[in-house]
């Protein structure tokens, strides 16, 4: 047997050039599920980087947001008040609010944060909304202001702040999905030299084979 049958009847070389074929078969399939669902469906994938909603969502899942064209009480919606877009917020949508023309979506996390920063004693979200209800019917002309005053920890976007209702969630794949985010590059480089590798690997042992059937 000479050097070249000996190659091409090497099992771990074989298995290392099926290893890397399935390794970038595997990301590629990731990659276009991932873009099918974002822009097939519209459906926009986020990580939870707080326990304000445990235990409903842990902190660390990854939940999926979808918009929709209304919000109803009790939903999580996921919404972004912050200047420039980069805070994301997911809380309980407790009451909506039209002040001067504008709708206001008035939401509260289910858990309660500490001065530390933890979360902890969470509370009946059904509670919140009563508390909230009970503000109103004693001054239907309370606004959103005095609103966030009387009620301590909401936040009450409008509608072109909100993005989505939270229509589901999978534990501990947020951190998987914000590394992804933050290195997608480096997945698209990764999967394209796996692949020139495992093709060139593939080509060079057509060749071989092909030179040894003449």
């Amino acid at each position: 047997m000479n050097y070249n049958d000996q190659i091409l009847e090497n099992k771990p070389f074989n298995f290392f050039k099926q290893l890397m074929y399935n390794i970038a078969l595997s990301i590629c399939i990731v990659l276009v599920g991932v873009l099918i669902l974002v822009y097939g469906f519209k459906f926009r994938l986020y990580e939870v980087v707080t326990g304000s909603e445990e235990p409903y969502l842990p902190k660390g899942c990854m939940v999926v947001v979808k918009a929709q064209d209304e919000y109803k009480v009790g939903e999580i919606i996921k919404f972004d008040t912050s200047p420039n877009k980069t805070v994301p917020t997911a809380h309980r949508l407790i009451a909506i609010r039209v002040e001067n023309g504008t709708t206001y979506y008035i939401c509260h996390g289910d858990a309660v944060q500490n001065t530390d920063g933890t979360y902890s004693d969470t509370s009946d979200w059904e509670d919140d909304v009563a508390y909230v209800n009970s503000l109103i019917e004693q001054d239907p002309d309370i606004t959103i202001s005095e609103l966030k005053a009387a009620a301590k920890n909401i936040q009450t976007p409008t509608a072109s702040q909100v993005e989505g209702k939270v229509i589901g969630h999978i534990d501990n794949y947020g951190t998987y999905l914000n590394f992804i985010k933050q290195h997608y590059m480096l997945f698209i480089a990764l999967v394209a030299a796996i692949w020139c590798i495992s093709s060139t690997v593939q080509n060079e042992i057509d060749i071989k084979k092909s030179r040894r059937l003449m």
